[in-house]
């Protein structure tokens, strides 16, 4: 895809260049401003790939530390490039802790992508954990090639300020994000010896074949950027019973007679959404970054919009993470799998891992709230408040691949993308009604708190 680089005069590049005279009207033209809308958005996109195809691979990462890598990574683009966006406010007004640098150049001695590739560049390198050599390689060879690309084309004392400006953003936000010890601590230790899991009926257990204890399980405690205290505790979840005639009894017997007799329709939205496998595709919350990536071309948005659009989707991913994790690990519910084959069907197992030739997998982790739920809710809200309710959209993420059904999906609004995506979990066989209903329910607010977040003067 060609790369495109909004260039103007000299006058843009020096504050102090010579201007050429006006021979209609005998004035001087005054130097063209430099601003972040004059520049297309292909490099949020081009890291943003980068992002996706390294986080896929990251054993540990996913589905939390991932919602904390994003939210930093696309705050901090927005911050590199506030100077030029003359209509928006810096987060800073709203997070106390966050100590960002005052710029030293004149307005038109930077360069925005070359900026915001080094802050791309540092950022992802510090926040992409466990990382392999070829994922070190990748980053590398995006950030010279990107440099080599842009660098003949600016003056040398506006490309080494331009990377100076980048990297102290970089570094100041690096630098918040680790003073938030649980966030830092919790990414880099996401099985924690420690934790106990509550024991009774009802509850959680680790389940087969893998027997995997706990992920996450503090991830409640670390930080949000917007949502409110009272945000972090889902509803209380429907109260458990082994009666057939109880809610609950029912919506695990709905789930399995649904996955007991797949329709080739179920399958598909199952495995369209599902984004579980480590090595296989990028986590449930990264999959918003490829819709918001196809939008950015759809829409062809600046780069001011651009940069607008995902740091509020990073918040929003963000936050929704802590909200899930922590009411996760408040209520403890057991998942699906555990009632049914106790209860309902001994051979019961789920669809998930049959990509990878491993079937009847489950999310080691309680049940509800469903995460993948809340993350739909947040993309049917910022979606929603970006581009319209209505919007016919094609989602062509997982165009080409073999091992599960890939075919685009096509939607008419947001919300009938983001109802969809909730409830694959239910024909996936991991969650039941009550999870997706919740999930989608605390996306929804997530998504709202982050939009009313006021970034514009």
């Amino acid at each position: 895809m060609k790369f495109k680089i909004f260039f103007l005069s000299f006058g843009f590049l020096f504050l102090h260049s010579c201007q050429k005279d006006d021979t209609d009207s005998g004035q001087q033209n005054e130097p063209t401003e430099n601003k972040v809308s004059n520049f297309d958005s292909e490099l949020i996109s081009t890291w943003t790939e980068v992002y996706l195809k390294i986080e896929k691979d990251l054993p540990g990462f996913r589905p939390s530390a991932t919602c904390r890598a994003i939210g930093y990574i696309n705050l901090a683009a927005y911050e590199t490039a506030l100077p030029g966006m003359k209509g928006y406010k810096s987060n800073a007004e709203y997070l106390p802790e966050l100590n960002l640098p005052k710029p030293r150049f004149q307005i038109n001695d930077i360069n925005w992508n070359v900026a915001l590739n080094a802050c791309y560049s540092a950022t992802l390198n510090h926040f992409l954990l466990n990382k392999t050599s070829d994922h070190q390689a990748l980053l590398f060879k995006t950030d010279q090639d990107m440099n080599a690309r842009l660098k003949g084309q600016v003056f040398s004392d506006v490309y080494f300020n331009s990377i100076t400006w980048g990297n102290s953003i970089a570094d100041a936000v690096i630098k918040y994000a680790n003073s938030d010890l649980e966030g830092y601590e919790q990414s880099r230790n996401p099985f924690p010896s420690n934790y106990v899991p509550p024991v009774g009926e009802g509850k959680w257990v680790p389940t087969a074949p893998d027997f995997t204890k706990a992920l996450f399980p503090y991830w409640g405690k670390t930080r949000t950027f917007i949502a409110k205290a009272e945000d972090l505790i889902a509803l209380k979840p429907i109260e458990y019973s082994t009666s057939p005639s109880s809610e609950y009894y029912k919506q695990h017997k709905s789930l399995n007679d649904i996955v007991k007799n797949l329709s080739y329709e179920d399958r598909s939205i199952a495995e369209f959404w599902s984004d579980d496998i480590v090595g296989l595709t990028y986590s449930p919350p990264a999959r918003l970054l490829s819709l918001a990536n196809q939008m950015l071309h759809l829409e062809k948005m600046n780069l001011e919009d651009g940069l607008y659009f995902y740091c509020k989707l990073g918040m929003a991913i963000n936050d929704a993470a802590v909200v899930t994790w922590n009411s996760k690990y408040i209520y403890n519910t057991e998942r699906p799998e555990t009632f049914i084959k106790k209860y309902i069907n001994p051979d019961f197992e789920s669809i998930l891992g049959e990509a990878i030739g491993k079937k009847g997998l489950e999310p080691p982790f309680p049940g509800y709230p469903s995460g993948h739920s809340t993350f739909a809710g947040v993309q049917a809200e910022i979606f929603t408040a970006f581009f319209g309710k209505k919007y016919p959209f094609t989602d062509h993420s997982h165009e080409g691949r073999v091992e599960f059904i890939s075919t685009p999906r096509s939607y008419n609004t947001w919300d009938e993308m983001a109802a969809e995506n909730a409830y694959s979990r239910i024909p996936l066989g991991v969650h039941i009604k009550m999870d997706c209903d919740e999930g989608l329910r605390l996306g929804s607010l997530i998504g709202k708190r982050v939009i009313s977040h006021d970034l514009k003067k």
